[in-house]
């Protein structure tokens, strides 16, 4: 039970002033005193007896004490008449009651003043035996009502809130000072009851471990927990669960909540919210809520207004919070530039930019140089399984020559780069001009021909120790090398041999060099003009200014202050990650005259774009401009932030100035005793819901580290997990859960499924058939969930067991539409293109006219739900899932630091994908171009029904 007041007794009397003076002189010939032995009478420096009171001792006049213990005593001096006492030193400044020991010559007296130890030697054996109750009593008399206050605002403090780790660690500091001052000598004095129970408690809180920790705020919990049972069980539409209901209680310092797909995160964030004001431990303007996008703060704000039945409650957006914090600093509303919401008229003010900076030689030499050298993230055939795939990611990622023209490997584009800046004519993938008569290199190419100068260009794929890609047999590959060199040498033709080794090695330019002089090529360099009228034409210029305009953003939300590349290269350094730190330099330092005109532009305009709204804020609070007012930060969606939003976010955290009842009540707890005022109050509440199983954002900036390493970046954290979805069955959770849960940088859940089935229900079509595409598998798959399936189609089990099955869903479409009047099924991609547009959707609904079926990117269905869902685009390569597209490593420079599991977020991606639907999902597969997802589901231990649609 909490004590409100201590009762007044003779054993807790009201804490000692020091007296006055006169009440020292009327109480000097009056209460205990200490004799001299007959030795001290003679050479004591007290030459007096000792004299004391419940005020404290009392020293005769003249007595010679240290230098230290006279300077406290001296304040005390009162008559220079000898028959008073001269000097007094109050029992405040003894630390602990003073202890005896007899020896030969008399009793030592030895006291703890201000942590420094002194003796007062030569005093009556009788005396100071007999006074060791009185003087123990007395000093406790007068530094018990610290103890019982101290013990009394501890346990209100426990019951009063959450055990804090911050109040944890106030406590401990007051009671680390307390404890020992009673600790060695209680137990055999004459204290009261009062006193002595202070003191066990005492005791107690001094040998706090976790598991009393743990228990007294489990007790808390409870207490809350039934308290609030019937506020819980009608905050939401369904009563919360007990893991929420706790989510909503426990309030440490710092608080991550794992929300997994599904367990009712909104409901927490409500049940809290209103769970603080129905306790009476906030009002509404004490709880800050943060919300990623507009459409989700109002959300919240509507069902705030419509479970809580309160209208001053506003989630703010991280852009309106930092908007709302510089109207406050600068006392007037800034004005966003009109290219916040405009990024093609932003991008073709970049390239305006850009075309004028390349009125200047040295600039247009650089453009050149980097797009030439720099523009495509080259790789190594030595890095893929299969020429195939090198192939698709030169064709994904449109690798093209400065002529416009495809290549087949990036050894070939450097050299068509060089020919053409140089002036040399040349062709591409020439036949030869003479007869082939060697059957074997009938149907071979020279990979360049110079036609001016008669001179063929050989670039052989080989490493220094003469090996070849794994997808090339090394041994003809040689032979074909031997073939080629017979034949130019049978018709005396000019070859210039080449090997990838030297382009490896940054050696090519110097070995085409060399040999173009020693043939007499004759090189005329093109002029830079001639080169970027050139790249105009490749559209060259206009993805190098979308380029600019994407690291501009990304610029300003990561790196605050001026522009600087040597900070640029900093930060490269700080992630260790291969990244070509010449090509990032270059490309930096082309981006800082644009980036400097981009700041011009907005000062001159008085405008701010999106990133200012951060970092101005940031700046404001950090530097004392901006005091936040909220006791209550509650942050939604917390994987997807971003360094920058976590910067602010713990800025509003450290400042917050608001301080209730109980704060200043723990404020005491770290004082000496003494309750002073505070100018700042403690560290705002921070309470933060995510999930890093769907973190998929990080090319925006989210940083999914700043969730599995929480208590890294904002200190010592309570981290607990809603692990019941209320959204899919057991069978998708365990395919789900199996399959995110591989990569192990990933915070172990449990995901428990209140819907419980006994067969699989993540379905894989696949169709080994070339001729089938995945339209063909889209339709199998409606007119599945239609109920309109007429064909029998061949299934595959897991177990190896062929039977067949009729596809179909129609059980489970006359259960969900008993609840309404059509089931809903999302078509799901990774990209928008890979789906239907909006006239395919509008036939496809009609078709099935019982499914009610929408479209949409697995970036775009986070948060959604849908009874069915199909996933389509399983394929291969940059534009199929995981997509193999290659971020460019200038942009790799201001994203956090990338996961060293392969496909970490794209894993992730299919996390929320399979996530969606309530009953069923297909996973469609055209088997020839079979994503590695696809195949790693087929191959592994998934429980997945495999389900083959070629007609048998």
């Amino acid at each position: 039970m909490r004590s409100n007041s201590l009762p007044p007794s003779a054993e807790n009397p009201p804490n000692y002033a020091t007296p006055s003076p006169s009440a020292r002189v009327h109480n000097a010939g009056k209460g205990h005193f200490i004799a001299l032995s007959w030795f001290g009478r003679i050479f004591s420096p007290l030459q007096a007896d000792l004299r004391f009171d419940e005020y404290g001792m009392y020293f005769p006049e003249g007595a010679r004490l240290p230098k230290a213990l006279k300077t406290i005593v001296s304040a005390g001096h009162t008559s220079p008449n000898a028959n008073q006492p001269a000097s007094f030193l109050s029992w405040r400044h003894f630390d602990v009651p003073p202890i005896f020991e007899w020896r030969w010559l008399g009793a030592t007296m030895m006291f703890q003043i201000n942590a420094l130890d002194h003796e007062l030697h030569f005093l009556g054996y009788r005396g100071s035996k007999t006074q060791v109750d009185n003087i123990q009593i007395k000093w406790a008399n007068y530094h018990q009502s610290r103890l019982l206050q101290l013990v009394h605002n501890i346990e209100n403090a426990i019951q009063a809130r959450y055990l804090k780790h911050s109040h944890v660690i106030a406590i401990q500091q007051r009671v680390a000072l307390e404890y020992p001052r009673w600790h060695t000598w209680t137990q055999s004095a004459p204290l009261g009851k009062t006193v002595k129970e202070a003191v066990i408690k005492l005791e107690a809180m001094h040998r706090w471990d976790h598991s009393d920790i743990a228990s007294l705020r489990e007790g808390y919990i409870q207490k809350q927990l039934h308290i609030y049972a019937d506020f819980f069980q009608r905050v939401e539409s369904n009563p919360l669960t007990d893991k929420q209901r706790r989510a909503c209680i426990i309030d440490d310092d710092n608080n991550l909540l794992l929300a997994g797909a599904g367990t009712g995160k909104t409901s927490v964030m409500i049940g809290r919210a209103g769970y603080l004001l129905t306790s009476g431990q906030a009002r509404p303007e004490d709880l800050l809520l943060l919300a990623y996008g507009q459409k989700a703060a109002a959300e919240m704000d509507e069902r705030i207004k419509h479970k809580l039945a309160i209208q001053s409650i506003k989630t703010s957006t991280f852009h309106s919070l930092g908007l709302s914090i510089i109207t406050h600093v600068e006392g007037k509303n800034p004005t966003l530039s009109p290219w916040v919401n405009d990024e093609q008229e932003k991008t073709k003010w970049v390239l305006a930019s850009l075309e004028n900076q390349l009125q200047t030689e040295s600039y247009q030499k650089q453009v050149v140089a980097y797009l030439s050298n720099y523009y495509h993230q080259p790789k190594s055939p030595f890095d893929f399984d299969a020429l195939a795939d090198y192939s698709r990611y030169l064709n994904e990622n449109n690798v093209r020559t400065l002529k416009g023209e495809r290549v087949s490997c990036f050894v070939h584009l450097h050299i068509a780069n060089w020919l053409y800046k140089h002036g040399i004519e040349y062709r591409y993938q020439a036949k030869y001009v003479f007869d082939i008569k060697n059957k074997h290199l009938r149907e071979n190419r020279a990979d360049f021909y110079l036609p001016q100068d008669d001179v063929y260009i050989e670039c052989f794929v080989l490493d220094k120790e003469g090996n070849t890609p794994c997808y090339i047999d090394k041994n003809r590959y040689q032979e074909m090398i031997k073939n080629k060199r017979e034949m130019h040498r049978q018709h005396g033709s000019r070859c210039i041999e080449l090997f990838y080794h030297q382009y490896a090695k940054g050696k090519f330019n110097s070995a085409l060099k060399r040999a173009a002089s020693k043939l007499q090529i004759n090189i005329a360099p093109l002029s830079n003009e001639s080169l970027l009228h050139s790249l105009q034409k490749t559209h060259y210029l206009s993805e190098l200014a979308a380029l600019f305009c994407q690291l501009i953003g990304l610029y300003k939300s990561t790196i605050p202050g001026k522009f600087s590349v040597k900070t640029v290269m900093a930060n490269v350094a700080s992630k260790d990650a291969g990244i070509d730190t010449q090509q990032v330099r270059t490309a930096f330092t082309l981006l800082r005259p644009i980036y400097q005109d981009y700041q011009k532009h907005l000062i001159q305009h008085d405008y701010i774009d999106f990133e200012d709204m951060i970092s101005k804020a940031i700046m404001y609070v950090e530097n004392g401009k901006f005091t936040a007012p909220w006791r209550y930060i509650m942050v939604d969606e917390f994987q997807d932030i971003s360094e920058p939003r976590s910067r602010l976010v713990r800025a509003l955290r450290d400042c917050a100035l608001t301080v209730g009842a109980l704060d200043e009540k723990c404020a005491s707890l770290t004082s000496s005793g003494v309750k002073t005022r505070r100018k700042k109050g403690q560290s705002a509440s921070l309470f933060c819901v995510g999930d890093d199983w769907q973190a998929i954002y990080r090319f925006s900036g989210s940083d999914v580290t700043l969730t599995t390493q929480f208590n890294q970046y904002f200190g010592q954290s309570s981290e607990n997990v809603l692990d019941q979805t209320f959204r899919f069955n057991n069978r998708i959770g365990d395919v789900a859960t199996q399959f995110v849960s591989q990569n192990p940088a990933q915070i172990p859940k449990n995901i428990c499924s209140l819907a419980k089935v006994a067969d699989p229900r993540v379905s894989l079509l696949y169709s080994d058939n070339k001729t089938s595409s995945s339209e063909v598998l889209l339709h199998q798959a409606l007119a599945a969930l239609a109920g309109k399936a007429d064909k029998k189609y061949e299934q595959v089990n897991k177990s190896g067991k062929t039977e067949k099955n009729r596809l179909t869903e129609s059980d489970g479409i006359k259960n969900i539409s008993r609840e309404r009047s059509k089931p809903t099924v999302y078509i799901l991609a990774r990209f928008w293109f890979q789906l239907p547009d909006r006239e395919g959707l509008e036939v496809l609904n009609k078709q099935y006219s019982n499914l009610h079926i929408m479209c949409l990117s697995f970036h775009a269905a986070k948060g959604k739900e849908a009874d069915f869902t199909i996933i389509t685009g399983m394929s291969r390569g940059k534009l199929g899932f995981p997509s193999d597209k290659v971020t460019s490593p200038v942009v790799e420079a201001l994203l956090p630091k990338q996961e060293t599991f392969e496909h970490a977020e794209e894993r992730r991606l299919f996390y929320v994908a399979l996530t969606r639907a309530k009953h069923r999902v297909y996973v469609l597969a055209e088997m020839t171009e079979a994503s590695p997802f696809v195949t790693e589901i087929i191959n592994g231990t998934y429980d997945v029904e495999l389900i083959s649609c070629d007609e048998t």
